[in-house]
């Protein structure tokens, strides 16, 4: 018996041999191999574990035992791929030497079970129809997002079930108060009708969630019923209440049906609820035939889409796409601690301090499996079912920690965490209610309140009691305080809202609210960060005080972080205190967004914390062309992001392009880490060749198209070296009230708005009247109207922008104004000449380059130039020029100044703007632009177009 299994481990170990050989021919693919230990083969293909289980054909129940064995691999997460693969009896005999020459022309019988997907019958083939067959399913599963098909049917299903409650005030009040959505003070109609309607949404998905916890435990545990024997019961909801109540009395699991028990109570008596209850039933049988779905977050996908709450908190929550591609990130990189080992992982921390369902927490926790995995490959050790059991319940025991203010989002996040291995046994899990609101006229801010320290009382138990803290899990709620244990890493996509203005934030408390934000601010400033920024900027500096050395934060923030002007702060405490290591922006104009339910462009990032005295490293720059539509699709990615980063090691100015079959996903290019003061400008290009073209010009003044391999060098100076911008749109209003059609005279002119069909040259006219204020307006103070005026210019800067209609950057109007859309710019102190020599360069090709490497995103190609944006912008030495070459520019300047301009997303096509650039190029030597119009055109920040690569062939 001995000699046979020698027989079979040799046989595996040069079919892991010729299979690594047929997978060099795949892009972004790594053969792990183990031979020694089952599983016999593990593989990874681009992204994801693949298993093969192999056994010859005279092997006892030989066809039987490996597809269990696939099934099993994949069930408990071990694989998102299993092949059963049975070897000819012949091969017993083959010579050692010649396994490999045999095996490549050998007919091989196997069978695929995949995460989503199993094959119908046994196929049989050579190794390379094998690894042919791995990369199709590779690119089915990319393709399929089993995650939302899922959670679009559950949610259908929901919204059936909650219309049978929604017009039962009664009910829907009593099920909002155990959900903890109770009715706040002066809540209006309408507020009130959205509230009962997520209640009933919410209480509803509180049942899916139980019904499929139930049929998830009864795998491993005889006791617990099966959704097919409870559906046979007479009846089904007074069973399933009974059953429940026996589930969290006997075996545990309290926060799930205990609540879906109090659920149940709160339905009244009818065919509606019978109705609602079996259909519920039916629809978690569907499910959990779909065990992929229930490993990535499908309860938080759908507690997303239903919560109206989250509007009223600023709430917008992770995609499991971005989930998986950041935290897949986070764990290639280089990490000091033992991932072999699950013992040493129970040292190692993960938080996420505004955790809703736990999406990130998730994508953590399956990170960190896959590193395991490959680490105990690597190096020749075994994986079992044991093994990972043990690893689930370190996870969940010690590594994991989520806080959050929303008790039925934490409800979520510990049953979602928990079904990664609903057989394992959790004695405790680190999840916390934070308090939000007023405490005895204290405020209390959720988790912004461990600013101050460690520990926290948290306010409101899971079944609504007034207690001094929460701590919740799988398996039941205690009170304890709220710990901060010294983290390893920190994920977060926190709250966007800003506290100024009439926007969201504390609007779920509207009579707190004042105090509220009076607290925030206060803690703001004592944190070093603009309260104008949002709510999210402070909770980098919450991550960095229980951060260790070394330690890294993975955050989810508006793409306002990279150079918007109230981020500045949180740039500078990233620069002063951490090594930005990757970067990830979206350029695809149809999914700007890493978040669920909003359309705002964000950025991920990756940051480790300095050691003392330690230097910042190379920060790698992401730029997605395409951003990931599923789980498997972010695997790929992230794999193909792995590989380029590899390559460039470090080498600064290098880029690389990330390619799939159908073409190109974006590019990878390596730069210096953001200094103090600096914006992430490279974040905000989506081509790495005008990356690199703005580098050029804005760190070493010159000139580097992709054409031309010789940089020209440029006399360049700061916009604000050559004269002061005035007032912005709100101090302009302060002062005067605005008459657009001009029909009551005044000395005080403005240029207001921009409309693209009438803005279409550089000269210009004034298109509106200043009546100076008598009284302020509502809250604001009364501004001297002569301190406004004394900024008005005849040069006018654009200060919001959208490429895609509008064609001038900079205009000269001919009298002296001030606008709402532009900065008035002083040019009192140059000539007319160097004037207009400023305002061809800034209408130029090198200008618009000027202008998008400095912008504020908010989504899609609207863009904002920020006053510091203008006045740090490199341009060209007006003042250096000779007279007679102002002369030559003036000349021109008065030839193209009425000559009408093409949109900027049509530069490329723009015969003016093309003189323009030629005769810059004369003037002051630089070779044609016509590579970098091209290039611009087809920025989607530009365009609002996804960049056409197909075009660059």
């Amino acid at each position: 018996m001995a000699t046979l299994r020698n027989r079979e481990e040799a046989i595996n170990t040069q079919f892991a041999v010729l299979i690594s050989k047929l997978g060099t021919t795949a892009d972004a693919e790594t053969i792990l191999i183990h031979g020694k230990h089952r599983p016999d083969l593990l593989l990874q293909v681009r992204g994801l574990r693949v298993v093969i289980e192999a056994k010859f054909a005279d092997f006892p129940r030989a066809e039987n035992v490996v597809l269990a064995d696939a099934h099993k691999r994949v069930r408990n997460g071990i694989a998102h791929i299993a092949l059963a693969v049975i070897y000819p009896k012949q091969l017993r005999s083959t010579p050692t030497a010649k396994i490999i020459e045999t095996l490549e022309h050998t007919k091989l019988r196997y069978r695929v079970v995949s995460e989503t997907d199993e094959s119908e019958d046994w196929y049989e083939g050579t190794p390379s129809s094998l690894m042919a067959s791995i990369r199709r399913i590779q690119q089915t599963l990319a393709k399929d997002d089993i995650v939302e098909r899922t959670a679009k049917l559950l949610s259908a299903q929901l919204d059936t079930v909650a219309s049978l409650w929604n017009g039962q005030t009664g009910t829907c009040n009593r099920l909002a108060k155990i959900l903890g959505l109770e009715e706040p003070d002066g809540e209006s109609a309408e507020k009130a009708s959205e509230r009962r309607e997520s209640a009933a949404k919410v209480a509803a998905l509180v049942l899916a969630n139980a019904f499929i916890f139930q049929e998830q435990l009864s795998i491993s545990d005889t006791r617990v019923l099966t959704l097919q024997k409870l559906a046979k019961a007479e009846n089904v909801a007074g069973e399933t209440a009974s059953h429940w109540q026996w589930i969290w009395k006997n075996v545990d699991y309290v926060p799930i049906f205990q609540l879906g028990e109090r659920v149940l109570d709160e339905l009244p008596t009818g065919m509606d609820s019978v109705f609602a209850i079996n259909a519920l039933l039916s629809e978690a049988q569907s499910i959990c035939r779909q065990q992929a779905a229930l490993r990535h977050d499908l309860m938080g996908r759908i507690y997303h889409w239903l919560l109206h709450e989250a509007k009223y908190l600023g709430t917008y929550y992770t995609s499991t796409t971005a989930a998986t591609l950041l935290l897949k990130l986070v764990f290639t990189l280089e990490w000091k601690t033992d991932f072999t080992s699950p013992f040493e992982l129970a040292n190692f921390k993960i938080a996420d301090f505004a955790c809703g369902t736990g999406t990130l927490l998730m994508a953590g926790a399956q990170a960190i499996t896959d590193r395991h995995i490959r680490d105990r490959v690597d190096q020749g050790m075994p994986i079992s079912e044991k093994d990972i059991a043990i690893l689930h319940q370190t996870l969940m025991q010690n590594i994991m920690h989520g806080y959050d203010v929303l008790p039925t989002a934490v409800h979520l996040t510990a049953s979602t965490l928990a079904l990664l291995a609903p057989e394992v046994a959790f004695r405790h899990m680190n999840l916390f209610v934070m308090p939000l609101g007023l405490d005895h006229q204290s405020p209390r801010l959720g988790s912004l309140d461990f600013l101050h320290g460690s520990e926290v009382k948290t306010q409101f138990a899971l079944d609504d009691s007034q207690l001094d803290s929460v701590r919740t899990s799988v398996t039941r709620t205690s009170f304890s305080n709220a710990h901060v244990p010294e983290l390893d890493l920190c994920v977060m996509n926190p709250p966007f809202v800003r506290s100024g203005g009439n926007n969201l934030l504390f609007g779920s408390l509207p009579h707190d609210r004042e105090i509220l934000q009076k607290e925030l601010s206060k803690l703001a400033k004592s944190n070093q960060v603009s309260s104008t920024a949002g709510l999210g900027a402070m909770f980098v500096p919450l991550a960095l005080k229980h951060l260790k050395a070394g330690g890294r934060i993975a955050f989810v923030l508006p793409v306002a972080l990279a150079s918007g002007e109230s981020w500045k702060q949180v740039r500078d405490i990233i620069a002063q205190n951490f090594s930005l290591e990757i970067v990830i922006s979206s350029h695809d104009s149809g999914r700007p967004n890493f978040s669920e339910n909003t359309d705002l462009s964000e950025v991920l990032f990756i940051a480790r914390r300095l050691f003392e005295d330690e230097e910042a490293g190379s920060t790698y720059y992401v730029n997605l062309w395409r951003n990931p539509h599923t789980i498997h699709e972010a695997l790929n990615t992230a794999s193909l992001i792995s590989d380029a980063i590899q390559c460039i090691n470090f080498q600064e100015g290098q880029t690389k392009t990330v390619r799939i079959e159908s073409g190109v996903v974006g590019e990878v290019a390596c730069f210096p880490s953001p200094k103090l003061q600096s914006n992430w400008t490279n974040a905000i290009f989506a081509q790495c060749e005008l990356m690199k073209a703005h580098w050029a010009l804005v760190q070493d003044h010159c000139l580097e198209t992709p054409d031309n391999l010789k940089s020209t060098d440029l006399d360049l100076c700061r916009l604000g070296d050559l004269g002061d911008i005035g007032y912005q749109r709100r101090d302009i209003l302060d002062a005067f009230e605005v008459d657009k059609t001009a029909s009551k005279w005044s000395r005080f002119k403005a240029y207001w708005n921009h409309d693209a069909r009438k803005i279409t040259t550089i000269a210009q006219k004034p298109n509106a009247t200043l009546i100076p204020r008598s009284k302020p307006l509502p809250n604001r103070k009364l501004k001297d109207p002569h301190a406004i005026w004394a900024k008005s210019s005849n040069i006018q800067l654009v200060s919001r922008l959208w490429p895609v209609t509008h064609r001038i950057i900079a205009a000269k109007v001919s009298k002296k104004v001030v606008g709402n859309t532009w900065w008035a710019f002083d040019d009192s102190k140059l000539s007319e000449d160097q004037s207009n020599a400023l305002l061809l360069w800034m209408n130029s090709t090198i200008g618009i380059l000027s202008v998008f490497g400095c912008r504020s995103i908010t989504r899609s190609a609207f863009m904002a130039v920020n006053k510091p944006a203008w006045l740090n912008m490199p341009v060209i030495n007006v003042r250096s020029l000779s007279d007679k070459k102002l002369e030559t520019v003036s000349k021109f300047y008065e030839d193209v100044d009425s000559k009408e301009m093409k949109a900027i997303s049509q530069l490329a096509s723009d015969n003016t703007r093309k003189r323009i650039d030629e005769f810059l190029g004369e003037i002051f030597d630089f070779p044609d632009l016509g590579s970098l119009r091209e290039l611009l055109a087809r920025e989607p920040g530009i365009s609002a177009k996804p960049v056409d690569h197909t075009s660059f062939l």
